[in-house]
C-alpha cells in the first residue's frame, strides 16, 4: 500500500473512532446488533420455537440455554374499551432445563384512543413473569418406529403436555383490549402432530381484578373474577416447509365487560375470535410473521393486525453438560 493511501486509511479510522466515542450509545447498539445477528454455522444454529403470532402458546420449549426474543407490532380497531390501539409487545424466554422455561412479557409502548376522544394517549402495559414446565414429553424415536409403516397423512404423534404460570409484577396504564389484563394466569398446554398438521391448544384460567365502581377513595375495594379461555391453533406448510400457515380459533369469557364498542349493555360477555397468520423461517433461528384476526361477538375486537419476528440468540449462555465435562 502506498504511503498516501495508508495515511488516508488512518484518517478514516480516526474519524470513525471519534464518531462513536462522541456517541457511546451508538457503540452499544452496533455491538449488540453485531453480536445478535452475526452469521452462525447452520449446523450449530438451533431452531427457534415461536409462540407468536397466535394467542395459543406451544407446550414445547426453546433449546436449553439459548435466549429467545419474540417481538412485534399489534394493532386493534373497535374494542370495548378503545376505538383503536397500536403498540409493541415483547417476550423473552429461556429454557433452563429440558422440562423448564422462564419468561418475561412486556408491552413497552402503546398508543390508545377512546371512542369519545380524537387524540391518542401514550402509555405502557403490564409486566408479567412466569414459568412453563413440561409434564409429558413423548419419546421421538419410539414414535418414529411406531409410525414406520403408517402413511404420512395418517400419522398421529403423542402430544407434549405442559403447565404454565404468569404473574403480574408491574401494572401498566394502557387500556386493555377485549381479552383484558390479569393478575395471575394458569395454563394447560397441549401440542402434537396429525399427519402434516401441527396443533397447539391452551386451556386458561385467569384472575382478573377491577375496582368496585360503587365505592370511591379509601373505601374502594378490589373485585376479583375468574376468566376462562380455550384456544386451538393449527398450522401447515404452504408451498415450502419454511412457510407456515396458521389458523386459530379462541374463546375468552369477559367478567368485567358490560358494554360493547357501541355502548350497548351486555350480560355475560364472551369473545370468540379467529386468526390467520403466515410465518417464514428466514434462518433456523429467525422466523418472521404477520397476519390478522377478526372478532365475531359484539364484545370482541372487530379487527386486529400484527407483524413481528422470533429470534433465538445463536450463543449458548452456558456450556452443555457434555461440553463442560470435556
Amino acid at each position: 500500500m502506498r504511503p498516501q493511501e495508508r495515511a488516508r486509511g488512518f484518517r478514516k479510522q480516526r474519524k470513525v473512532r471519534k464518531k462513536y466515542a462522541a456517541h457511546p450509545q451508538r457503540t452499544f447498539i452496533a455491538l449488540y446488533l453485531a453480536f445478535c445477528f452475526a452469521p452462525a454455522i447452520p449446523a450449530q444454529t438451533p431452531a427457534a420455537n415461536p409462540a407468536r403470532p397466535t394467542v395459543t402458546n406451544p407446550a414445547t420449549l426453546p433449546p436449553v440455554g439459548y435466549l429467545q426474543f419474540e417481538q412485534g407490532y399489534l394493532g386493534s380497531i373497535a374494542s370495548p374499551e378503545t376505538a383503536s390501539q397500536y403498540g409493541i409487545n415483547q417476550v423473552t424466554k429461556i429454557a433452563v432445563a429440558s422440562h423448564l422455561m422462564l419468561q418475561v412479557q412486556t408491552q413497552p409502548f402503546a398508543a390508545s384512543r377512546a371512542s369519545s376522544d380524537i387524540a391518542s394517549s401514550l402509555a405502557s402495559g403490564d409486566v408479567l413473569l412466569g414459568a412453563q414446565a413440561v409434564l409429558f414429553l413423548p419419546n421421538t424415536s419410539a414414535a418414529e418406529n411406531s409410525n414406520a409403516n403408517t402413511p404420512a397423512h395418517l400419522r398421529i404423534t403423542k402430544p407434549t403436555i405442559a403447565f404454565g404460570y404468569l404473574g403480574r409484577v408491574h401494572a401498566g396504564t394502557t387500556p386493555d383490549i377485549d381479552q383484558g389484563g390479569y393478575a395471575n394466569s394458569l395454563v394447560l398446554l397441549v401440542s402434537g402432530d396429525i399427519g402434516a398438521f401441527h396443533y397447539d391448544s391452551n386451556y386458561i384460567a385467569n384472575e382478573q381484578t377491577s375496582t368496585d365502581p360503587s365505592a370511591e377513595g379509601a373505601s374502594a375495594r378490589t373485585v376479583r373474577r375468574a376468566q376462562l379461555a380455550q384456544t386451538l391453533s393449527v398450522n401447515h406448510p404452504l408451498f415450502s416447509p419454511s412457510l407456515q400457515l396458521s389458523v386459530e380459533l379462541y374463546h375468552f369469557t369477559q367478567p368485567f365487560v358490560f358494554n360493547d364498542d357501541a355502548g350497548h349493555s351486555v350480560h355475560h360477555a364472551n369473545l370468540v375470535d379467529s386468526l390467520f397468520a403466515l410465518g417464514y423461517s428466514l434462518r433456523p433461528n429467525l422466523v418472521l410473521d404477520g397476519g390478522f384476526s377478526h372478532g365475531f361477538t359484539s364484545t370482541s375486537t372487530r379487527w386486529q393486525s400484527f407483524a413481528g419476528f422470533t429470534y433465538l440468540l445463536p450463543h449458548r449462555l452456558w456450556p452443555a453438560k457434555n461440553q463442560a465435562k470435556s
